[in-house]
């Protein structure tokens, strides 16, 4: 046992004043005798035997009181380990772990979750040694050290918890105790302490959780949660434009999430949608306790261009910062398509189904091209490339067709009479797609359609009902070489044949349609699936729909996204008045932008020269919406070091003492003082039949 106030023992020497006190108080009276009194004398002396016994107990509980409220003054402690170690007075490295995620921006009682591990985090920096080396370690998603070097200021600590405000990015409390573990590893100080500060959500901890323990087991863990452990929140966990083929007056579908993580249901909440600042549609959702469900709505924008919307719940919870769930949605106010090939009815048909005035006043601006002419052309002014009835190409064809892939838009093919196809086969199974052979003759009935996948974007919008017959006659097709791996089959005939075939390169699409609109070869021209499905196509190529989910990004994250080649590699990332410079790299199909990690959510512009060339939403983190607490002991045993947790009602002071010096005692022995001065007390009132005056008769 050892005293915090040590200095205060010289005062045992007050337990000398009641023995002082009783000895001054002895009175010796001379005896004189007197034969008459002997009986008296006797009775005399029997009571003094008593009297004394009790002056003697009250002398002993008055000195023990004196001794004990002296020693509860002292402020006595049983040593711990640490105390033995370092003793009483020895400098201490502690580490404090906060969270400010922004699953801290919950409200709770006294506010918010993060306001209150402000405030207990300022009562651990109070408590504290006025030597020991403190260091804040916050829980971001890559942890945040500060001061770069330990400091003894209490106040520089203090100011800096004060001063700090939640994030909407996530973090990791493996990662940040992981980092604590590295600081105390450069301390020479015998004590080591790290206080985590968290609301331990779900948010906090990983997917896959360390195997072995972080902290070694000369550390000290204390884990101090705040907020309550259950949050009522439903949040949007994501959104995402469903439709492929986005067309100027058309619908548009938009999918999203609802996860209501709380213990009970929800009724009749509502859901907005709005997009360029207006809200385009609404719904009302019920989610049961636990649930998460996937919705779809419809809305039509009213204008064009790189546009930006979200998905928000109306009625706020404890948690606003899930309310709102952003998108990206681009709708084309005009396709550039070129059409190459020989001049012949079938590039001239193509041409006219995907722009009927032939004016170029329709959504889809056609350019005719020979192809010749298309080799000489800055593809990069073209959204989408139909190639109908082409002789042949260059060698570098194959290579500028890639790269016209990866920057995410299509190319269409289709045969003809002039279609050389021993001469495309190569570069066409270099972008994925079956090589065409010989053309096979179908005879004067011709084959049919038989099965179609309706299903595809290719036909969104297009049939109210499902059609019974749509297939033309098809009277000359190609012989399709087998063994292409990833080409998928749209459109197949009767014999299980391929007609309209779909690869994949990068970002980009690739259509081959195993026949041509040329009146010789198929009735396709003058079906009605013939318009329908060349523009579709022409959408679908140029990337308008599910591209938006490229420019959705994530705070907290660093992202990349590749652009379509600029004469220029310098950006502006641009949201409100702030501005940041990005430099894009030539990559294949484009240029590659690097985003760093955004540290605020909300709607972007990405500029060029004033231009704008893309619009970028930023969401938090998905997993952020879990706000209730899932840490448990076994979770806590994996920080690792000498656990202790502490409840919102304990108090943090006298925890810190015990665990560095021991258990006190002052409480014990003031009890004790107390209980021999009550004793005393009691003792003291003398009876009045023990009274030593004679009693008269």
């Amino acid at each position: 046992m050892t005293f915090l106030n040590s200095a205060l023992l010289a005062a045992l020497s007050l337990g000398l004043i009641p023995i002082l006190i009783h000895l001054l108080n002895r009175q010796r009276f001379k005896q004189v005798e007197f034969p008459t009194l002997r009986f008296l004398q006797e009775m005399q002396r029997q009571k003094m035997r008593r009297v004394k016994v009790r002056q003697w107990i009250l002398l002993a509980l008055r000195t023990l009181a004196v001794v004990a409220l002296v020693l509860a003054m002292a402020r006595p402690v049983l040593k711990s380990e640490a105390g033995i170690i370092g003793g009483g007075e020895a400098r201490a490295s502690v580490i404090l772990v906060l969270d400010r995620t922004a699953s801290m921006s919950t409200e709770s009682e006294g506010g918010t979750r993060f306001r209150e591990l402000q405030v207990r985090a300022q009562e651990i920096v109070k408590s504290l040694g006025s030597n020991d080396e403190i260091q804040l370690v916050w829980a971001d998603a890559t942890p945040t050290v500060y001061p770069d070097s330990p400091t003894q200021h209490r106040a520089l600590i203090g100011e800096a918890i004060e001063a700090a405000t939640t994030s909407e990015a996530g973090g990791s409390l493996i990662d940040a105790v992981g980092m604590a573990r590295s600081l105390l590893g450069k301390s020479q100080n015998l004590l080591k302490e790290v206080y985590v500060l968290s609301d331990f959500s779900a948010s906090a901890w990983p997917d896959e959780l360390p195997q072995v323990p972080i902290l070694p087991d000369d550390v000290r863990l204390y884990v101090l949660p705040v907020g309550s452990a259950q949050g009522a929140n439903i949040g949007v966990t994501s959104s995402e434009i469903i439709s492929r083929l986005i067309v100027p007056g058309r619908s548009v579908e938009l999918g999203f999430e609802l996860t209501n993580s709380s213990d009970s249901d929800v009724k009749d909440r509502i859901v907005s949608v709005y997009l360029d600042g207006k809200r385009v549609a609404q719904t009302r959702i019920s989610l049961g306790a636990g649930e998460t469900r996937e919705e779809r709505i419809r809305f039509v924008p009213e204008s064009v261009g790189e546009l930006s919307g979200y998905v928000r719940l109306e009625d706020t919870d404890t948690f606003a910062g899930d309310d709102i769930r952003r998108f990206v949605l681009r709708v084309p106010g005009r396709l550039n398509v070129a059409v190459a090939g020989s001049d012949g009815p079938s590039r001239r048909l193509t041409a006219l189904a995907l722009d009927p005035t032939s004016r170029g006043e329709s959504f889809i601006h056609v350019l005719e091209l020979s192809a010749l002419q298309l080799e000489a052309e800055d593809w990069n002014v073209f959204d989408a490339l139909f190639i109908v009835d082409a002789p042949q190409f260059s060698g570098a064809f194959a290579e500028r067709a890639r790269a016209y892939l990866h920057s995410g838009r299509g190319i269409f093919i289709a045969g003809g009479p002039n279609f050389d196809a021993r001469s495309h086969s190569a570069w066409m199974q270099s972008i994925g797609l079956p090589a065409a052979s010989g053309v096979e003759q179908l005879g004067e009935s011709g084959i049919k359609w038989s099965k179609v996948d309706l299903d595809h974007p290719l036909f969104e919008g297009v049939f109210q009902d499902k059609p019974v017959d749509v297939s033309p006659e098809f009277k000359q097709r190609f012989e399709l070489t087998r063994g292409t791996s990833g080409a998928a089959s749209i459109i197949e005939s009767s014999d299980g044949k391929a007609f309209l075939v779909e690869a994949t390169q990068g970002r980009g699409r690739a259509l081959f349609l195993n026949s041509s609109p040329d009146p010789d070869w198929s009735t396709l021209y003058r079906t009605g699936i013939f318009s329908p499905l060349m523009t579709g196509s022409a959408a679908y190529l140029a990337g308008t729909g599910g591209a938006g989910m490229d420019y959705t990004l994530t705070v907290g994250k660093p992202a990349e996204i590749i652009l379509r080649n600029s004469d220029q590699l310098q950006y502006d990332l641009v949201k409100d008045a702030l501005s940041t410079r990005l430099t894009a790299v030539p990559v294949t199909g484009g240029q590659l932008v690097k985003f760093p990690a955004l540290e605020s959510t909300g709607e972007y512009l990405l500029k060029q020269e004033g231009r704008t060339v893309k619009a970028i939403v930023v969401n938090i983190p998905e997993e952020e919406s879990e706000v209730q607490a899932v840490a448990n002991e076994e979770m806590f045993a994996l920080l690792g070091g000498q656990i202790s947790e502490l409840s919102r009602l304990q108090s943090i002071e006298s925890t810190i003492r015990e665990g560095r010096y021991g258990r006190e005692l002052w409480k014990l022995f003031l009890y004790l003082a107390l209980g021999l001065l009550v004793t005393e007390m009691l003792i003291a009132r003398t009876p009045k039949k023990d009274s030593l005056a004679p009693e008269l008769a």
